[in-house]
This record gives C-alpha cells, structure tokens and sequence, in this order.
C-alpha cells in the first residue's frame, strides 16, 4: 500500500513545487510595457523526455487562429512550455493555445494600459489585511525572473522606502499609519534592454481580526475507489473568508474532459460567524482516463492558498460466490422451511394423540393424583 501511494505522493508535491511558475489559471492580466509570461503546467516530469512537437497559437476575432514561431515579433519568444513578452503591448489581447500532442492549454490574456501618473496600476495589485500590533511583512521576490534581477525597489504610496541588490523585506508591528500601498519595482536586463516589473500590495490595517487563512477540511491527499461506468461526486469543503474562492484545477489529459463537471460551489456563515464554503466535482461514466489522475480543489484568499488532491482508483472486484454452492445451497433452505412446515401441520393435526402419547410414554396416571373424587364420581354415573 505504501509503495503505491508513494509516487502519487510525489505528484502531489510536483504540482505544489510548480504551481508559484507555471500558469494554472485561464483568465490571465497583464500590464503593457512589463515583461510576462504564460508557462504549461507539466505535472509529470516523465513527459520533459518526450519528443512530442510543441506549438503555441494565437486565436482572435481580426486574424483567428495563428501559429507562433520565432519570427512572429521581436518582442516574442518561445521556450518549450514558456510564452515570452518582452515586453507585453495592449495589441497582445487574445486567446493563446500551447499544444504538445494530444495536451492543449488556453490563456485568455488581457492587457491594461500602464498607468502614468503613478509608479503602479491599480487594477493590478495584492489586497491584504493585517490587524493592528501584529507582524506586517512586505518580501519581495519574483521566481521566474529572479535570475535576471540586478536590483529590486521597495516604495510606499511611489516613495522609495530602500533599495536592494537582493530581495528587500520589510517587517514590523503593524500601525494605522502603514496602511498604503506598497510597490516592489524588479529591475532587469534582457538583451541589453532595462525592463522593469511591479508587484504592488495594498495594505489595510484593521482593528480586530476580520480575516482568517484558508484552510480545507480533511486529508491533503484523498484516494477514492470507484467503479468503471458509475459516476462518483468529489467534495470539498474549506474554512475561509467571505470573499475568497474555492476552485478544483485539474490536468486534462486529452484536452476537456466531457464527463468531468464542477457544479457551483455553496457557501454559509457558521453560528460563530466564520464562513465555510463547499463545491463538488461530478465525474460520469468513469473511464480509464480518469484513473490515477490528480483532481486538485484549491483555496485561495488574501493570506494565502491551501490544496488537497483527490485519485480515483479502481474498486478491487469481489469474487462472486460459485453457481453450483449457490444452488446447493438455495435448495437446503427450502427443504428445511418445507420441512418446518409439514412438522407445524403433523403437531396440530395429532395434537390429541401425542399428548396421549407423550403421557404413556411418561409413565403418568391421573387417577393416581390428587383428584380422586372426581374420578369416582365420573364411574358412578357410567356404572348407573
């Protein structure tokens, strides 16, 4: 049993290590003028060996559908499973299709014009709360581009608060004053050209506790037996804030999979004013494909995410009782209950005769007992 969670295991822990670069979600924004990115997710590390020909595509409304190559624009590169913008422009908007074999993955990417008045866009940034006298901490760090950072920024409200070849981190009790907005600004070389990158954080220091961290009920990883051809429902249930999201986020291993649907989720607020929400994945007609595969449910809210996985794994077949036991049997019973039936009848029917029976064969006589004068009484009258 160990040995065969624990490759399943390491699935679970791939798709966690991957999910900070890779692109999970579909609705993607971007800023125009700053570098971006869109990366498939590749949950089995088998797959980087395969030589399968990987395509890109751009979809929309004025040109369809158009393969991407190396020549498409100078400002766009392709590596394997990376879609590069250096930087992103307002005309990039549309649909992109990553293909490798029979996988496909689709973006729908949205670009918001910079704004110039301001060191950040505010359609473009990180909501988080902090009570008052607990621990604000602002880090800086971008994974994917981190390689190619020379120097990163920290500004509140576009004042410079310092400035650092390394990731500059900001960590104090927090006070009504520190409510603002806080910008980390990367700066990066590519191709001998600067670019920068923003990664803005507005703050809100609260008087109580008002937020909670996400948390999903139950095991992290859960192995559900199923049944070729039946349908299974997968719950998942989670302890959050009233406005964060719960989702189920899987891989589709031959595009969408027509017998996977995630029905809308529900969401309560518990007697002790916490919230807890609840959404169920339907699976119909299972198949073989739907085996062994990672169904992920994910949280996600201000203060963090949380995820657990569900597999489905095929119900071990009971063996089926042999034909000939089963009519031996059927037969025994019903010459028993045949057999109880006729005894019932026989009792009733003689029932005189085996109490007379029954008294012979003790040995008893009544004349012999207390009962004497009613005996002799029953002789008189038969004598006269």
């Amino acid at each position: 049993m160990c040995d065969r969670e624990l490759p399943l295991t390491l699935l679970v822990l791939i798709f966690i290590s991957t999910s900070e670069t890779c692109t999970s979600r579909t609705n993607i924004t971007a800023v125009e003028g700053e570098p971006f990115y869109l990366k498939y997710c590749l949950f089995s590390p088998a797959r980087e060996n395969e030589t399968t020909t990987i395509r890109w595509y751009k979809s929309s409304e004025s040109h369809g559908r158009v393969e991407l190559n190396p020549s498409s624009s100078p400002r766009i590169t392709l590596h394997d499973y990376v879609l590069e913008f250096w930087p992103a422009e307002l005309d990039d908007r549309g649909s992109y299709i990553f293909q490798m074999g029979n996988d496909t993955q689709e973006w729908k990417l949205s670009v918001i014009g910079r704004n110039k008045h301001s060191c950040f866009t505010k359609k473009q940034v990180i909501s988080r709360r902090v009570e008052v006298k607990k621990s604000l901490e602002i880090t800086c760090n971008n994974s994917y581009y981190q390689k190619l950072v020379n120097r990163t920024s920290l500004y509140k409200n576009c004042k410079k608060l310092s400035e650092n070849s390394a990731n500059p981190l900001l960590r104090k009790n927090a006070e009504f004053e520190d409510q603002g907005y806080y910008s980390c600004v990367f700066s990066l070389l590519h191709n001998g050209k600067p670019f920068n990158i923003t990664k803005t954080f507005n703050i809100t220091i609260v008087k109580v506790h008002s937020t909670v961290n996400p948390v999903l009920l139950g095991p992290k990883l859960n192995h559900v037996e199923v049944e070729l051809g039946k349908s299974v429902q997968l719950n998942c249930s989670a302890l959050l804030n009233e406005k964060d999201l719960v989702y189920w986020n899987f891989w589709k291993g031959n595009g969408t999979d027509p017998n996977v649907h995630e029905e809308k989720g529900v969401k309560i607020r518990t007697s002790e004013g916490k919230w807890r929400a609840s959404t169920i994945l339907r699976i119909e007609n299972i198949s073989e494909n739907n085996l062994h595969f990672l169904y992920n449910c994910t949280v996600v809210s201000e203060g963090g995410t949380d995820t657990k996985s569900f597999i489905l794994l095929k119900k071990a077949d009971k063996a089926d009782i042999p034909g000939h036991v089963f009519t031996r049997g059927m037969i025994i019973a019903i010459l028993i209950s045949v057999a109880g039936v006729c005894l019932v009848i026989v009792c009733v029917t003689y029932r005189v005769d085996l109490v007379l029976f029954y008294r012979h064969l003790m040995g008893r006589d009544e004349t012999l007992t207390g009962n004497k004068y009613q005996n002799a009484g029953i002789s008189y009258l038969m004598l006269s």
